[in-house]
């Protein structure tokens, strides 16, 4: 007897919220031997009510599904510092869109690079990380729409993306601090040798103020966790010392 070979499942959406669901679903594709992705993202209405959907982009003039597009946050495991930077303040522009009950409105791009947008409409607000280490995130977009006159937040499901086509686990790069002593300048560091820390890493250690940071270089490692030494990025002023909760980025070696 001959057994059909079934079709793939289509990926599940992500939870709904207000009666809408979220998918993302991102395929390795490199082109002319650059690495690149296709991206796909559907808003899916799983209520029975048509809803109307808006949005407030710095884009001057677009399509709803731009608007869209640009608004969706790409977010990681293991976790990627978030943009930090100045953004200049641009005049807003609204758009709406009615989604009908059952309908799915869906967008496609494709990126080159280590990147999986190419569009952000705040980047205080809206992340595209890059991902600098290779292997296998999990990975999920989120975003903020207003429907019906009220805020709400929708996450995708989860995928795994193979980055540089590795399926191995991905150097973690972004780390909370457990501990600070400010009389002996050092911190503990919630990355540990489990998570591929090597004396001698260095992190930076960012503070409120954009440029007045701190480097924490590593000088022992656990396991779970590991210590050193801080040293402020200047002197006068000295920016105000890190505190537990604060975060570090890995400081690469080029």
């Amino acid at each position: 007897m001959h057994r059909a070979i079934a079709e793939p499942f289509p990926t599940e959406p992500g939870p709904e919220a207000a009666g809408l669901r979220l998918r993302l679903v991102v395929t390795p594709r490199p082109v002319d031997g650059k690495e690149g992705y296709d991206v796909q993202a559907a808003l899916i209405n799983v209520s029975h009510e048509a809803i109307l959907l808006q949005l407030a982009c710095s884009h001057e003039k677009g399509e709803f599904k731009e608007f869209l597009e640009a608004s969706l946050s790409i977010e990681s495991y293991p976790e990627i510092a978030p943009w930090d930077g100045q953004a200049i303040s641009q005049k807003t522009t609204s758009s709406e869109y009615t989604l009908q009950s059952g309908k799915t409105l869906s967008l496609e791009w494709h990126t080159t690079g280590r990147h999986l947008k190419n569009s952000v409409s705040n980047p205080l607000e809206v992340q595209d990380p890059e991902f600098i280490e290779s292997g296998l995130y999990a990975v999920h977009a989120s975003v903020i729409l207003n429907v019906g006159g009220r805020m709400v937040r929708l996450r995708s499901n989860e995928q795994l993306v193979p980055i540089g086509g590795s399926r191995a686990s991905p150097r973690p790069t972004y780390g909370r601090l457990w501990q600070t002593d400010e009389n002996e300048k050092t911190a503990t560091l919630g990355l540990g040798s489990l998570d591929k820390v090597i004396t001698g890493d260095r992190f930076l250690i960012q503070t409120m103020n954009i440029g007045m940071d701190w480097t924490l270089t590593i000088t022992n490692v656990e396991p779970r966790y590991s210590t050193g030494t801080l040293v402020p990025s200047q002197v006068n002023p000295t920016p105000a010392f890190p505190q537990s909760g604060n975060f570090g980025t890995l400081v690469l070696k080029r």
